[in-house]
This record gives C-alpha cells, sequence and structure tokens, in this order.
C-alpha cells in the first residue's frame, strides 16, 4: 500500500478539481439561464415600454384610453416580473438597477394618471367649444361678440390633434360679453392648464423613462454572459486537461499496476522456485520469540525423523546433541535477540538417537517497527562434510604420525651414524680411511638433506610451516655458504664467479637457515647441470630493504614447456634427469614453498641448452637490536667448552646411540647410567641420585613423556629432564615442553647443541 501514499492525494486533487469546475460549470449555467432570462424580458420590456410611449405620445381628442389603459397594466405587470426576478439576484447591480427602475416606474404610474385625468378634462372642454362652435355658426351674423377671429380660434382649438397644438395657441382675452363667456372662459383657462400640465408630465414621462435601465440592465448581461461564455471556455479546457490528465495519469497508474502485478507475479514464481529448491535442499523451520517451533518443511521432518505433529510447539531441544556446548546456544540468543545473524556448524541428533551436523543460520524477522516477530533458521546437512574433515584429519593425523615415525626410525641409525663417523674421524690419522669416513658423513648428510626435505615439504603443504627470524650476516654467510661448494665445483671442473655488492655488509633480520636452503638449492642444481668448463655466477646486493640473488649458469637449460613444471613437488625437466643426475624433484616446489612463506619472488630465465637464470627477490630488513650472531654464539661455545661435572640418567632403547651418547658424555667427562626403555628408566631414577635426565621419546613399554610424569609424581623430584628425540616435525619440540620437558635435543645430536644444554643445567668442575 505504501506505494499508492503519493497516487491517492494527486488522484484525489484532480477528481476534486474536476467536480469543482463541474459545479462551478452548473452555476454558471444557471447564471447564463437567469441572465437569459433577464435579457429576453428586458428587450419585451423594452418593446412594450416603446408602445406605451407611442400610445401616450399620440394624445388626441380621440385617444383610445383603454388601450392606453390596458397597456399600462400589462407593463405594470411585465416590470413587476422583471424586477422581481432582478432584486432576486445575487448581482448588486442587477440589484440596484432594479431598485432604479421600480422607484422610476412607481414614479411613472403618477404620472400615466395624470396624464389620464388632464387628457380626460381636455377632451371634455373641446367637446364643449365644438358645440359651442356650432351654436356660435348660428349666431356669428347676429351677435356682435362673436367675431371671426373667435370663431377661428375656437375652431383650431375643436380641430387641435394633440396637446403640442394647443401649445401654440396664445391666450385670447374673450369679451365680457359674450354669451355664456364665463364657460366659455372656464374651458379655455382649463385647456390652457391642462396643455401645460400635459407637456410637463411629457417632460416627466421622459425623464422618469426606464429604457435607459432596461439598456443598461441589457448591456450589463451581455458582458455577464460574455464573461461566463470566457469562464466557461476556460472551464472546459480545464476540464478536458484535468480529465485528459486523470486519464493518462490513470492509464499509467494501470499499467504500473498492470506490469507491477506481472513482476510481482514473476518474483512469486522465482520466489516459490526458490522456496520450492530451498525446501528441497535445506531444513527450514520458524519458531516464535519464546523459541517454540512454528512451522518446520518437509527436510526438517525426513532429516530429524519427527513428524511435523512431534515438532510444531515444541522448542528445538528436541533435537539438540547432548555434545553440544550450552555456551553454544547462549550465544546464539544473545546474538538473535540483538536483532543480529547468527551462523554455527550444529550437531543434532535424530528421533532414532544418531547424530548428524547441520551449517545452520538464524534470521531474526523484523515488523515495520522494528520489532523481532519471529526467527528463520536454515539448515544444510553437512554430517558427509564433517565426517569428510574427521576423515582427512585423521588422514593428516595418521601421515603426520608417519612422517614422525619414518623420521624417528631414519634418524635413529644415523645419529648413530654420524656420531661414530664424527668419533672415527677424530681419531683415526690415516689418510684414506679418513677419506672413507668423509664419504660416510657426506652419504648420510645426503640422506638427512633427503629426509629434511620430505619433512619440509610436509610442513609447507599442511600450513605448519614457521619461519625463525633472527639477525645475520648476509655478506659472510653468503659468502661462507658459496665456500663450501668448492670441492664439488673443482670435481665438475667448473668456474665459479662470486659477485657480492657491499650493500650486503649489514646485519639483516630474517630466517637464514631457510635462506640458505633455497641458494644450496639453486647452487647445487647450478652446478649439477653444467657440463665441465661451465661458469656458474652468483652475484647478490641489498637495496631498499629488499636481498636481491641471482643465481646463473651456462649449463642445460629449461624448455619454456617444462619451466612451470619443475616448481611442482616430485617434478623434473624429463623422466631421465633422476637416473642421470640424481635428486628428488622436491628442490624447486620446497624453493617456491619457502619463497611464498617470505613473500618473496622468483623469476626464471632459460632456454633449453643455452643455460638458466633464477632471480631472487626477498624483503630483508636491518636488524635493529645488535645482539651476539648465532655463528659467534657456536663459535664463543667451542673456545668456553670445558669439563662438566654431573651425573646424568639416559633413556635410550638403541644400543648403538647407547654407544653414541656415552662416548659424548665420556668426552665431556660425566658420569652416567642407560636405561634401555621408559620403565627402567622410572625405577632407575628412583635408586640413585642424578643430576639431568635425557630421555628419548619412542620407548617400549613406556613413552619418554609417561616416564617423566611417572618420575614427576612418584619422586616429587625436580630434577630436569630433557627430551632427547628424532622426533623433529613441526610443533614437535613446543609439544615436550608444554608436556613438562626442561629442554628439547633433536637427533642426530649436534655436539654444540648438547653442551649448550647440558651446560644450562650443569656445573663446570673446578
Amino acid at each position: 500500500m505504501k506505494k499508492y501514499i503519493i497516487i491517492v492525494p494527486i488522484f484525489l486533487i484532480l477528481l476534486g478539481v474536476i467536480i469543482f469546475y463541474l459545479v462551478r460549470w452548473n452555476e454558471i449555467k444557471a447564471t447564463t439561464d437567469k441572465s437569459a432570462t433577464i435579457k429576453e424580458l428586458s428587450y419585451e420590456l423594452e418593446i412594450q415600454n416603446q408602445k406605451h410611449k407611442l400610445l401616450l405620445s399620440r394624445v388626441t381628442l380621440e385617444v383610445n384610453y383603454d388601450a392606453i389603459i390596458a397597456s399600462g397594466r400589462s407593463f405594470r405587470s411585465a416590470l413587476e416580473k422583471y424586477t422581481t426576478i432582478l432584486s432576486r439576484s445575487n448581482d448588486e447591480v442587477l440589484k440596484k438597477l432594479a431598485a432604479k427602475i421600480v422607484t422610476k416606474s412607481k414614479r411613472l404610474e403618477y404620472v400615466y394618471e395624470d396624464i389620464k385625468s388632464d387628457t380626460a378634462l381636455i377632451k371634455n372642454s373641446k367637446m364643449w367649444l365644438s358645440k359651442s362652435y356650432k351654436k356660435y355658426l348660428k349666431d356669428i351674423k347676429t351677435s356682435k361678440e362673436i367675431t371671426p377671429e373667435l370663431m377661428r380660434y375656437i375652431f383650431n382649438i375643436v380641430n387641435a390633434n394633440n396637446i403640442y397644438q394647443l401649445e401654440e395657441l396664445e391666450p385670447l382675452d374673450i369679451d365680457s360679453k359674450i354669451f355664456n363667456q364665463d364657460k366659455l372662459r372656464v374651458h379655455l383657462n382649463l385647456l390652457y392648464a391642462k396643455r401645460k400640465s400635459l407637456i410637463e408630465l411629457n417632460t416627466e414621462l421622459i425623464e422618469n423613462d426606464i429604457y435607459i435601465d432596461l439598456d443598461e440592465v441589457t448591456s450589463y448581461v451581455n458582458d455577464v454572459i460574455e464573461e461566463l461564455k470566457k469562464e466557461t471556455s476556460s472551464i472546459v479546457k480545464a476540464l478536458l486537461m484535468s480529465t485528459l490528465f486523470l486519464i493518462i495519469f490513470g492509464l499509467i497508474v494501470y499499467v504500473k499496476e498492470v506490469l507491477t502485478r506481472q513482476e510481482a507475479d514473476n518474483l512469486k514464481k522465482e520466489l516459490q522456485q526458490f522456496v520450492d529448491a530451498l525446501n528441497e535442499s535445506a531444513v527450514v523451520s520458524k519458531s516464535d520469540t519464546q523459541g517454540l517451533i512454528t512451522f518446520v518443511n518437509d527436510k526438517f521432518c525426513e532429516i530429524s525423523g519427527y513428524s511435523r505433529e512431534e515438532l510444531i510447539g515444541q522448542g528445538h531441544n528436541i533435537i539438540r546433541h547432548p555434545d553440544m556446548p550450552a555456551e553454544l546456544f547462549k550465544e546464539l540468543w544473545k546474538t538473535i535477540r540483538n536483532k543480529k545473524i547468527f551462523k554455527a556448524t550444529i550437531k543434532n541428533c535424530k528421533k532414532s538417537g544418531e547424530a548428524y551436523y547441520v551449517d545452520s543460520v538464524i534470521v531474526p524477522m523484523l515488523d515495520v517497527n522494528n520489532e523481532i516477530v519471529e526467527y528463520l533458521a536454515v539448515r544444510y546437512e553437512v554430517t558427509e562434510l564433517i565426517n569428510s574433515r574427521d576423515e582427512a584429519l585423521m588422514a593428516e593425523k595418521a601421515k603426520d604420525e608417519f612422517l614422525s615415525n619414518m623420521s624417528h626410525e631414519l634418524r635413529t641409525p644415523l645419529n648413530a651414524i654420524n656420531g661414530f663417523s664424527s668419533l672415527l674421524k677424530r681419531q683415526i690419522k690415516d689418510e684414506k680411511q679418513s677419506k672413507y669416513i668423509e664419504h660416510i658423513l657426506e652419504s648420510s648428510s645426503q640422506l638427512i638433506g633427503l629426509i629434511n626435505d620430505i619433512l619440509d615439504l610436509s610442513k609447507l603443504q599442511s600450513g605448519k610451516f614457521i619461519l625463525d627470524y633472527h639477525r645475520f650476516e648476509p655478506y659472510s654467510n653468503i659468502y661462507s655458504l658459496v665456500e663450501r661448494f668448492s670441492p664439488n665445483i673443482e670435481t665438475a671442473s667448473l668456474n665459479l664467479v662470486l659477485d657480492l655488492d657491499d650493500s650486503l655488509k649489514i646485519v639483516a633480520n630474517g630466517d637464514w637457515l631457510r635462506i640458505s636452503q633455497i641458494i644450496t638449492n639453486l647452487l647445487s642444481n647450478a652446478i649439477k647441470f653444467t657440463p665441465a668448463g661451465g661458469e656458474v655466477r652468483l652475484s647478490a646486493n641489498h637495496n631498499d630493504d629488499n636481498l636481491r640473488i641471482i643465481v646463473s649458469d651456462n649449463g642445460l637449460g629449461i624448455s619454456k614447456e617444462v619451466q612451470e613444471k619443475i616448481f611442482m613437488p616430485f617434478e623434473q625437466a624429463d623422466s631421465s634427469t633422476t637416473r642421470k643426475f640424481g635428486g628428488t624433484g622436491l628442490g624447486l616446489s620446497i624453493v617456491s614453498n619457502l619463497l611464498k612463506q617470505m613473500d618473496a619472488q622468483i623469476k626464471l630465465e632459460s632456454e633449453d641448452g643455452n643455460g638458466s637464470t633464477f632471480e631472487l627477490n626477498i624483503p630483508i630488513k636491518e636488524y635493529e637490536n645488535k645482539g651476539e650472531s648465532k655463528s659467534e654464539k657456536v663459535a664463543s661455545i667451542q673456545e668456553s667448552k670445558s669439563i662438566l661435572n654431573g651425573h646424568i640418567l639416559v633413556a635410550e632403547d638403541n644400543i648403538t646411540n647407547q654407544l653414541l651418547i656415552g662416548v659424548l658424555l665420556d668426552e665431556l667427562g660425566l658420569t652416567y647410567k642407560m636405561a634401555n626403555d621408559g620403565v627402567e628408566a622410572v625405577e632407575m631414577f628412583g635408586k640413585e641420585e642424578y643430576d639431568l635426565v635425557l630421555m628419548d621419546e619412542n620407548m617400549p613399554k613406556l613413552s619418554g613423556v609417561l616416564a617423566m610424569n611417572k618420575i614427576r609424581s612418584l619422586y616429587k623430584t625436580d630434577v630436569p629432564i630433557v627430551s632427547l628425540t628424532a622426533n623433529v616435525m613441526s610443533g614437535d619440540k613446543e609439544k615436550f615442553l608444554r608436556a613438562g620437558m626442561d629442554g628439547y635435543l633433536a637427533k642426530p645430536i649436534d655436539n654444540n647443541e648438547l653442551y649448550e644444554v647440558l651446560q644450562s643445567f650443569l656445573s663446570h668442575k673446578e
């Protein structure tokens, strides 16, 4: 109805205008008709007035007074009707004219009576004079008083046709001796007097003539009629325009209403299709402000197992699963009562007791006053998705456990190989045997590198990889890193060009371990794929907080078709690469992922047979705090390494690793006891006093963490327990420290790290 708020007033205004003009038109018509009647009566009255005046102007001794009387009566009757109509008019001008005509007409009545009376006296006198004239004709010869002059005078009077002829006769001085001269004198004087009276009455008749007033009425009425005609014309035009506009407006409203209805029908159809689709795919319900269900669709009944009758009037607690925390539903009600939309994945319970999951969206429905009237809930069943997610998480957990176990199982023997090889290298002086040991160390290092590549790729793909930012010196670190490749360069008969800019002589903040891993991979590939006599070049600079490294060679090169493919895991330029040059195809994939972690970029330019150029741009800022670098710290440890004091319990199930750890502890002057598993470690801890416990994690009977917990609970001790394990997956160190371990050492054992941990918990011998 809101769309008609403007339409209705406009329509009513137009309708009011049309009604006003119609009423006015009717008033004009009535006024015009009345004016026409007045005009017609004016003309009739003018004619009667002219007739009456004509009769009066022909007054003679033989005039028909009955005709004058009849004419006067008719005129007065018409005049009375006329003045009545004028006086009843609402027009002030006509009222004034009517009053004026009435006044004149009343005066004319008296004039008419006087004229009638005077003409009657004149007629009587003329009749008497006519008789006297005949008598005087007989006596004219015998009487001396009757003179010819008198006879001519009387003759003129008798033969006068109107008062104007009488007016021309001058009064005659009659001799007193004439017979009956007194009567003659009386009649002559009467004629003289009345003729003068009639002349004055005629003058007054002209003065009180209503012809001018009638003409003025007629003229005024004509003007009124003309104005009314003009107004009528304007009204007709206005009516036509208003009607036309109303028709057009009505047509527009009608067409708009038709289009609106069509659009509404289309929207209704679309909405119905949406509702149908929603009902087919979604679980829909409504509830009142108290949370009681007022509507459910078929899908709700189908999934929950409840009938519509069982659900209507109930709260949603009927399908709530006991595993769901109450805090979630408190948050739900808090959200929707604040007129906000609530979203969550909720575990529900079917009538059969079977659990199912839904993604829920609960929307408060508001009225025109912005008050909540009900709640609409739309849910999509995601049980399969949740199950798939759980299965994926279990698979991810299984993969992590597999990689952890694989890492542990591989690192455990490698720990012994590396450890004993290092010991033998320090003890054997024979150059040939020392060379064999170097090959063993190099092979074990390659194997550890392969394990690290696999673990790094897994961390990167799972999103568990974390960069470790610390201070380092780009110039010296890159120089030292490249120096390590000198034997490889000599063996491959290559020329190595190193171009380090002075801008690298800063202390930077970054994860040098990962940067060195990237450079090592690129240099290794350049050396591997460049034939003898070729050249490998590394140049680097630091500018605008950006470390730019370029590694190039003039080796085999990479075709355009495979340049993108080589950054994918387990992919190489072709299948023969592994057979000819070795490798797993993980290196560049790890490089690409590491650079993404650093928000860095890599650019490759290469042609098949014309060498390759890798350009790195890594965001690196200068280090603000001037502390001791890691290399300085290692050097400091090597220089300050001294004999320690302490008795140590070592829990290790691998015999070879037991021997290696024993040798390392002997070199540091420490005493120790070996426990073959976790249970034995708990028993041995209670028999002697120890200054430190080195605890392996993956042991039979009892794991390292459980053994630590038993030692702490049984003996209430604060002796430090350090995890010594091959579990080096992302988060393993943090996991052991959270579990209660006081320190962490990874296998294969790094001598410097072992000494640093022991030194932090043990005292030095004096």
